[in-house]
């Protein structure tokens, strides 16, 4: 079944500082160009400010949370807040959604997420419904925790369904060169050389740029397409649909 994986960055439905914010606005808007989508897509979002500060407060920017290094449950419940406010604006705009939380319908196998029940994605997209998937922190089983981003749980999607498309909304008009234009395609070494170019970000508990790319690559190994825009300005996703060309990257499997 021809469908995308559309996953909703952070940046995209949060305002960047100390505290969390949901940017209603933002996801409204986003919202309604996805309620114009012709075909089925399942959703992935991120937490921005609602996970990176607790990351910089309790100092677990490399992702892995000792037992008792912070307070996992409270963190969860904000990050839960997030994710029912998200659905209620996708509600807002007419689309029937379905809730799939991360750490409750994922485990992870060699640190990768892997869904537990493929039907709990399966079965609402076969009756016409969105599943709508958050990341979070993941136990571990020792007393502690993981950060999984939305990032690998998008990759784990494609895994799964194998969409005609992965489309990453982000706070910038595409993936960026080292003067700040858009990269308008990329093939699999092109995307390569990207990610090596990216500088690190040890502020980023989700990896930043670097582990994105990282995310778009493993997509690209498993003979996805992906295509990176600017969650500003979601109609670019209808454009793009459409066969119009517009800001955007490409990101293309192989060598072109």
């Amino acid at each position: 079944m021809p469908m995308l994986v559309i996953k909703a960055g952070g940046s995209v439905i949060t305002r960047k500082g100390e505290s969390p914010v949901f940017d209603r606005a933002a996801v409204s808007r986003l919202a309604a160009s996805l309620a114009e989508l012709a075909e089925p897509f399942a959703l992935v979002h991120g937490t921005g400010s609602f996970g990176k500060p607790p990351a910089l407060r309790y100092g677990y920017l490399s992702g892995r949370i000792p037992p008792g290094g912070a307070p996992i449950d409270a963190i969860n419940a904000s990050l839960r807040r997030l994710h029912l406010a998200f659905l209620r604006e996708l509600r807002s705009a007419g689309l029937e959604v379905c809730s799939v939380p991360g750490p409750e319908h994922f485990s992870l196998s060699g640190g990768r997420p892997v869904p537990a029940d493929p039907s709990v994605i399966a079965a609402p997209l076969a009756s016409g419904r969105v599943p709508v998937v958050s990341s979070g922190i993941f136990p571990d089983g020792a007393g502690g925790g993981v950060v999984v981003s939305s990032d690998a749980l998008a990759s784990a999607l494609c895994g799964l369904l194998r969409p005609r498309l992965a489309v990453f909304f982000t706070d910038a008009p595409g993936l960026l060169d080292a003067a700040g234009a858009v990269l308008p395609e990329l093939d699999e070494p092109g995307l390569e050389a990207f990610s090596r170019a990216c500088p690190g970000e040890p502020g980023d508990v989700s990896g930043g740029m670097r582990g994105k790319a990282a995310e778009l690559l493993a997509i690209l190994r498993g003979g996805g397409r992906a295509l990176v825009l600017d969650g500003r300005r979601p109609e670019g996703l209808a454009s793009f649909l459409a066969g119009r060309s517009g800001p955007g990257t490409l990101l293309l499997p192989g060598r072109a």
